[in-house]
């Protein structure tokens, strides 16, 4: 999960005024910690930390003693699987007008499928409704129909990895609030809704896998967790000059570039 300045602000958040603590998670573990401001309806960022985590390899906890020393919580990793469905609903009453309950109702539908019992679904995203038949509705409610339908995005995720960060977290004295794709809170930040709409790739390149989001239409229509990221560069740096992973990883760091027109000299 990520949040900044232009993250919006739940209803609850705006009536209590509590400060929002959001965890990222990876190889390093950032916490960032903010506050409502109701006037602009956005989160304004006090303050944040970033520190090296061992607890966690690929988005996944292996280590719940390691991991609780750097208060961390996860969901990303090889774990995580997504792919597109549809469902529908049928307005029986006389009025055929569209409310809240009939948009829940659809989703629903949407997400029974069938699931191994270590899955569980982590998100169900509309990517647009449909009334009769006729698609290219975003916000269905108010209007009518006899038939409404629905594309969603399902993520889903292991069980029992969902339930170890969760653990980890309880055990260094937090709450869990909920947990959430952390390349659909990205998408969230970074892409416009022009860029939505015209089309964007979302790339979140992690230290032991890389997060894919493929967006369309106004909606994400594809993600993916590849199990590759910048920890392979530090690995393949180290076997190449027979140093160790922390040498390899300053040289990165120091000397890395990420296109050869950006080098400067030898």
């Amino acid at each position: 999960m990520s949040m900044t300045s232009k993250g919006n602000v739940s209803d609850e958040s705006k009536a209590n005024g509590r400060m929002i603590a959001v965890l990222d998670i990876g190889t390093r573990i950032t916490c960032l910690i903010g506050v409502p401001d109701v006037e602009s309806g956005k989160i304004r960022v006090l303050g944040g930390s970033s520190v090296a985590c061992r607890g966690l390899k690929g988005g996944v906890v292996i280590d719940i003693l390691e991991t609780v020393s750097s208060v961390c919580l996860s969901v990303r990793g090889s774990h995580l699987q997504s792919f597109n469905n549809r469902g529908t609903h049928k307005i029986a009453r006389t009025d055929r007008e569209i409310t809240a309950d009939d948009v829940n109702a659809v989703v629903s539908g949407a997400r029974a499928i069938p699931l191994s019992a270590d899955r569980e679904i982590l998100h169900a995203v509309p990517q647009g409704f449909s009334l009769d038949h006729q698609r290219g509705v975003p916000h269905p409610i108010g209007m009518q129909a006899s038939l409404l339908g629905v594309n969603v995005h399902l993520v889903t995720a292991f069980s029992a990895h969902l339930r170890n960060t969760t653990k980890t977290v309880s055990q260094a004295g937090f709450k869990v609030s909920g947990s959430i794709y952390g390349l659909l809170a990205l998408g969230e930040i970074l892409l416009t809704p022009e860029m939505k709409d015209r089309g964007a790739v979302l790339i979140d390149l992690g230290g032991k896998s890389i997060s894919l989001g493929v967006y369309h239409e106004g909606a994400i229509r594809h993600s993916r967790e590849l199990p590759l990221g910048s920890d392979f560069i530090t690995r393949d740096l180290a076997v190449g000059f027979k140093t160790s992973i922390a040498a390899a990883e300053r040289i990165k760091l120091d000397h890395g570039i990420a296109h050869p027109s950006l080098l400067n000299g030898d």
